[in-house]
């Protein structure tokens, strides 16, 4: 009884559901013809990369001096100029260090000042008495010659005179070794000269490295105001008020870092460029940039070698200045931004077998100060490798093959006779294909305005094909 009733049950709904699917329409939209319609403009194949934001140059800075912070009048992201304040630290250990330094200076000055007059008392007054006492000895002797050799000559045979001629034979002699000993003293008078004139020389010494160390004092007392090195924008702060830093004097690490400071007044983006594109690009910047420079960018030229870029308006546009090259950032959709390649790294970087060339771009569009907002940030970058301007541009979906298995379109033609629209096949040759529209280079009749079929009528056969190509 059941199964009776069950089966009723299923025969009844099947009845109904064929009567609703004979009265209900297919919606067959996905089978319907689509048309577009050619247009003219301009066309471009990019090189595209990604890269990251960078100032022109960030200052690192690092104190010289040791001590605990105790002013942070700045704050990241805010602009300075070169010199103004950034960061004080304790001045106290450092002034007294300057204090005694000072009090080295003045040491070491008196005992240079000591030693000179020491030096200036031995070659003056007491080489002057030596000498002077000389002179007056040496006009005793001869006069004591002179009468040696007279009274010897009056009284050689004379034994009664005998004790005359040994009294002047005895000042004779005493005043030979007299000045014999006046010339010692004054060969001792040169050697104290000589160590005099030594000790002055390590007197002046101590005097330069006393004053040294002043000047080094007085440059870590400044240094406990860290000031910033260039005009820019503070990036980071890395201490707080309170914290205890090294000086580079006093550390293998060369001291805390303190703070980073970025030049903004140029901003660069660095991308990376694939191995097997880095060949266009070299050739879409200007000779200064590439690796070699002018100098071999010139004797490339004078062997004749041709760029490798592949197009044909962009030729022109390749002079000193490079082609420009668009950069995106996500932070800022609406806006597109232009710069130069300004250098390539010649030696790449290898990661996991993927070769890649390092390009740094500047940026030189008139909105480039808003990327000083956000550096770091990842961009887009396309390089202009392909291009052509003012061209017949077929969509790539109007692309298909017709007879002979040749590329062509598929034109959107009305019939007069029935009043219905029929495709006409017309093979064709095209340019650059960006994916989305190809470059009409060749095609009978094909012109901007006509319609072609990106979509075929369901119905078309390859019996109602035309090729007049």
């Amino acid at each position: 009884m059941k199964k009776w009733i069950l089966g009723l049950v299923i025969a009844v709904l099947l009845y109904f559901g064929w009567q609703k699917l004979s009265g209900a329409r297919v919606n067959l939209a996905f089978m319907q013809e689509k048309a577009a319609i050619v247009g003219r403009g301009d066309l471009t194949i990019p090189i595209t990369g990604t890269g990251e934001i960078q100032p022109k140059s960030r200052s690192v800075i690092k104190p010289e001096a040791s001590g605990e912070v105790m002013e942070i009048p700045v704050d990241p992201g805010q602009l300075v100029q070169a010199g103004e304040l950034l960061i004080r630290l304790d001045q106290e250990e450092e002034q007294r260090n300057v204090t005694r330094m000072k009090n080295d200076v003045a040491r070491a000055s008196a005992t240079l000042e000591q030693q000179k007059l020491r030096l200036k008392e031995r070659k003056t007054s007491a080489l002057a008495q030596i000498d002077a006492r000389i002179k007056g000895t040496e006009a005793q002797l001869k006069d004591a010659e002179f009468r040696y050799k007279k009274t010897k000559d009056l009284y050689d045979r004379d034994l009664e005179n005998l004790d005359v001629m040994t009294r002047v034979e005895a000042s004779y002699e005493q005043l030979v070794a007299q000045l014999d000993g006046l010339k010692a003293d004054r060969a001792q008078a040169d050697i104290a000269i000589g160590l005099s004139e030594r000790d002055v020389e390590l007197a002046e010494k101590a005097f330069e490295t006393a004053e040294t160390n002043l000047r080094d004092a007085e440059k870590r007392l400044r240094e406990t105001e860290i000031r910033s090195p260039i005009d820019g924008m503070v990036s980071r702060i890395n201490v707080e008020v309170g914290a205890v830093v090294q000086g580079g004097k006093t550390t293998f690490t060369g001291g805390t870092e303190l703070a980073v400071v970025s030049d903004i007044s140029d901003m660069y983006v660095q991308t990376e460029v694939s191995d097997a594109d880095i060949g266009a690009v070299m050739w879409l910047a200007p000779p200064s940039a590439r690796p070699g420079g002018l100098e071999l960018a010139e004797q490339l030229a004078a062997d004749d070698v041709v760029p490798l870029v592949s197009t044909n308006s962009l030729v022109p546009e390749i002079g000193l200045e490079g082609v420009p090259v668009t950069v995106m950032v996500d932070s800022f959709r609406d806006q597109e931004f232009t710069g130069v390649i300004e250098s390539i790294d010649p030696e790449p970087r290898k990661a996991q077998n993927i070769v890649t060339y390092i390009v740094h771009i500047r940026v030189t569009s008139q909105n480039r100060m808003m990327l000083a907002l956000v550096p770091g940030m990842q961009a887009d970058v396309e390089f202009t490798a392909e291009a052509v301007t003012d061209a017949t541009l077929i969509p790539h979906e109007a692309i298909h093959r017709g007879p002979n298995d040749k590329l062509g379109v598929y034109v959107r033609e009305l019939n007069p006779e029935t009043k219905e629209h029929k495709p006409r096949f017309v093979s064709c040759r095209f340019g650059l294909d960006n994916g989305l529209y190809a470059e009409l280079v060749e095609g009978e009749g094909i012109t901007a305005g006509i319609e072609v079929y990106t979509k075929l009528p369901p119905r078309f056969g390859q019996d109602d094909e035309e090729d007049d190509g």
